[in-house]
């Protein structure tokens, strides 16, 4: 089935409802859009990382990496402080 729709002023387009409550689209959901040609694209939905790790949960990976970041900047830090440097 195709469904027309229209490119907002910026640049976003609506996915039409039927499809996001069949395919499970939600506020949030990230995508990969790839290019097959000019008329033609790609929408796929990137899984979530506890599909792979299921004691993660809903855990996305951008918050776990951006915790581990965080917590590295904080040692680094206490390193520094402890060497006198600043």
């Amino acid at each position: 089935m195709k469904y027309r729709v229209k490119i907002s002023s910026k640049g976003q387009i609506v996915i039409p409802k039927e499809i996001r409550e069949k395919y499970g689209f939600r506020k949030g959901t990230e995508v990969f859009i790839e290019l097959l040609d000019e008329n033609r694209l790609i929408i796929e939905r990137i899984p979530r990382l506890s599909k792979y790790f299921g004691i993660l949960g809903d855990t996305k990976l951008s918050e776990i990496l951006l915790r581990e970041r965080e917590e590295e900047i904080k040692n680094e830090r206490e390193r520094l402080s402890e060497l006198g440097v600043e």
